[in-house]
């Protein structure tokens, strides 16, 4: 069985890995792009702060690893088409066959069409050659004003950094609030505050219409033009899906695949970024762009490429971050989408502190839940000081084995003064939702 893998990021990686251990023969190759297997992306942000103190250090395994779990690689490698007639991918470098494709070509930084977009001084935020250019142009330039395009995930962390680099920094957002796939406004709202105070400024429903200046001198927000030395476009990814439209795959926003991973090539399977699965509740296809689902999606190919029959299950697109000493965690269902989708819900609210009241050094935290009419989790968010990480990853495991708004109203939580209340947040805030149904 000869296995080859295109892309060598997180997705490819561990597919790669994964197949090892499944198979112990199989030829395994991976082909990518990139000069190096599998780095953190969700790290560059903290490189770019200082807080990794190289960029070299996010590489997850050096190329020696792989090649003693005699896996082969072709890096700096670009494939140009899939012929799946012969079964042959064709690449800049020549021809490889395969019995099994896999497909983890992953996702782009979209760059929207703005005027000057492609200026000296704008940037994205996507790559380990990123960094390596923004660290370039801070060196040379020593700018003093930023500009962030997007207040999701990428962008907000951006921002934090370049702030913790001692830059201005302004947020423009086109939606009303930060983190709008994650995040209800209410909850939104405590993240702005916080980002506020550390010094970052905001504008919302909003839009930057032109980069002015080579090298950027500013930015224009309608008719007002805005001083920037710098700006990071965070305006979200796009799947790599150009590969697989090429060879006749059927294509969406991304790659379809079945719940086995199995794209419409019984023989080509598609994971990570570039994949098109399914939503957990409402069922739709939807994409997952995250490193966890990545590495989910490359244990269950590398089970079914190797002969197994393992389904993926629907995803609900758990989330972490931490923005200067504030974390928030979030899965599911959000109250403002599922207004838009039609989804009537039960909504508990909870502000409360980490410890008990009489035990000291204890940190606000806000738990947010979501249920469905059937009283099921269907969705949190929690924004606080410490420990979201634990609580976060409770209710997504609880949620994923369908848990009712009684079990997790009446859940057994543990409690010690210095870690903990006897009545968790995430209970009251459960109760609060219960009190709708009575």
């Amino acid at each position: 069985m000869k296995v080859v893998v295109i892309g060598s990021g997180t997705a490819g990686s561990n597919f790669a890995l994964f197949a090892r251990k499944v198979d112990r023969k199989a030829e395994i190759l991976v082909i990518g792009k990139e000069r190096t297997m599998q780095y953190s992306p969700c790290a560059l942000p903290f490189v770019l702060s200082g807080r990794i103190e190289k960029l070299e250090n996010i590489v997850v395994f050096p190329g020696e690893f792989y090649k003693r779990q005699r896996i082969d690689m072709m890096l700096e490698t670009e494939v140009k088409e899939i012929d799946r007639e012969r079964k042959v991918v064709i690449t800049d470098k020549g021809e490889v066959s395969y019995d099994k494709l896999i497909l983890a070509v992953g996702s782009r930084a979209f760059v929207p069409p703005i005027r000057g977009v492609d200026s000296k001084g704008v940037f994205t935020l996507k790559s380990m050659e990123d960094v390596s250019r923004i660290q370039a142009y801070l060196k040379e330039r020593n700018p003093k004003k930023a500009v962030v395009i997007g207040a999701g995930l990428i962008g907000l962390e951006g921002a934090v950094a370049f702030r913790e680099l001692g830059l201005e920094v302004l947020v423009v957002e086109l939606l009303p609030h930060l983190l709008p796939t994650m995040l209800d406004k209410d909850m939104a709202s405590i993240v702005q505050k916080h980002l506020e105070e550390k010094g970052i400024k905001f504008k919302f429903g909003v839009g930057v219409s032109e980069i002015v200046g080579d090298p950027v001198k500013g930015v224009k927000i309608g008719e007002d033009e805005i001083e920037a030395d710098l700006v990071l476009v965070a305006t979200g990814v796009r799947a790599n899906t150009d590969l697989a439209k090429k060879a006749g795959l059927e294509v969406n926003r991304g790659i379809i695949v079945d719940e086995y991973l199995r794209t419409s090539d019984p023989d080509i399977y598609a994971i990570g970024d570039c994949a098109e699965t399914f939503d957990a509740i409402t069922g739709k296809r939807t994409l997952s762009q995250l490193g966890t689902t990545a590495v989910r999606m490359a244990k269950i190919a590398a089970i079914n490429a190797l002969g197994g029959e393992e389904k993926f299950k629907p995803v609900f697109n758990t989330a972490i971050t931490e923005l200067f000493d504030l974390e928030i965690g979030t899965f599911g269902m959000t109250q403002e989408r599922a207004e838009k989708e039609g989804i009537k819900v039960a909504v508990g609210k909870f502000r409360g502190s980490t410890k008990p009241e009489y035990y000291p050094g204890g940190k606000p935290i806000t738990v947010k839940l979501i249920f469905g009419m059937d009283k099921k989790l269907i969705g949190a968010q929690i924004v606080g000081g410490e420990r979201v990480w634990g609580r976060i990853m409770a209710l997504s495991m609880a949620a994923q084995k369908g848990a009712t708004l009684e079990d997790v109203a009446y859940a057994e939580t543990a409690y010690a003064p210095p870690i903990s209340p006897t009545l968790d947040p995430i209970s009251i805030a459960a109760e609060m939702a219960l009190r709708k149904f009575k």
